[in-house]
């Protein structure tokens, strides 16, 4: 008995030490998390200086990369914002980032990625990383399950690069990051020319995606857009899901569970309680399209699929 004591107290205080040093750590910036958090800081100061009402564009890369913010600004009239950065931070982040922009009267656009709606309430290392060193009042908007993982998921590196602290300083090179964002967000520098070959050949070497296969109706992503559908109405604006782009492959069409998820999405969505416009299919474009993965359109790609948008919008009169 006094051997499973000593173990217990051992392994309680060897907790504690544990909870400790990933508590010390917290909002210590990493630069792992540096270029998703420049240009979130870039957007937010270019959605607050709009006074009037905005049409927000809220998803990961897929939007940043696929958007011509520009076109639709100039089509519809309203000043346009693309806010959307990254969806390795998942689900609850990216809808997080979005509330504190989002105004009365305002037109919130969601091409979110399949994956997202997918989101089963496991934080990735990308999510924790952000959590801990930008946002840590996320934290505080998860389920207790959310939580306990947040913490259980964390590793030694990770708390090791939070004291590091390398983070703090914009980065200015590289295909990510805020010199590559212009003033209504959209990604920039990637025309066909701005395509490497090893871009290309990492695009030849991607395999379909499963997002049929992975699909639960009792994902918690359902949850979180049931509960940011209602909170939008609460306060006056209006949320509009539509798809997102993805690079074609024939098992999205020929495989009964892939074909079962881009055509019930809508129906999915609308059950949720928003609104969805658009046809998945519509949205899937050769690979010579896309830039550096299957969810990054090059310039030409981006204004089809922008174009595309505005589309289905006036077909369904929303503007």
């Amino acid at each position: 008995m006094q051997f499973y004591g000593r173990f217990f107290i051992s392994l309680l205080v060897s907790l504690c030490i544990w909870l400790t040093l990933v508590f010390f750590q917290i909002g210590l910036p990493s630069r792992t998390s540096q270029w998703v958090d420049d240009v979130y800081k870039k957007k937010t100061v270019a959605a607050e200086k709009i006074a009037s009402q905005k049409i927000l564009i809220v998803a990961g890369s897929n939007a940043l990369f696929g958007v011509n913010s520009e076109l639709i600004e100039q089509q519809l009239k309203i000043k346009t914002i693309n806010y959307s950065v990254n969806a390795g931070i998942f689900l609850p982040y990216v809808l997080y980032k979005a509330k504190q922009v989002i105004k009365p009267g305002d037109i919130v656009l969601l091409p979110l990625e399949y994956s997202l709606y997918n989101y089963n309430g496991i934080p990735n290392s990308q999510m924790i990383d952000s959590i801990f060193s930008r946002d840590f009042e996320v934290f505080f908007e998860l389920t207790i399950r959310e939580q306990f993982y947040v913490f259980w998921n964390v590793t030694f590196k990770r708390v090791y690069q939070g004291y590091l602290a390398q983070g703090g300083k914009e980065i200015k090179w590289g295909v990510y990051g805020v010199h590559h964002v212009d003033k209504r967000g959209d990604q920039t520098h990637t025309r066909l020319a701005d395509r490497s070959q090893s871009m290309w050949d990492e695009i030849n070497q991607l395999p379909g995606n499963l997002y049929g296969q992975e699909y639960s109706a009792d994902a918690l992503a359902w949850d979180y857009l049931h509960d940011f559908i209602l909170w939008c109405h609460q306060q006056g604006a209006k949320c509009i899901f539509m798809p997102s782009t993805l690079m074609r492959f024939e098992s999205y069409l020929s495989d009964p569970k892939e074909r079962w998820f881009y055509q019930n999405l809508a129906s999915m969505v609308e059950k949720a309680g928003g609104v969805y416009i658009g046809d998945p299919y519509d949205y899937m474009y050769e690979k010579a399209l896309y830039f550096n993965t299957d969810y990054h359109l090059i310039d030409e790609g981006r204004k089809m699929r922008t174009e595309q948008m505005l589309l289905d919008l006036k077909a369904r009169k929303e503007f």
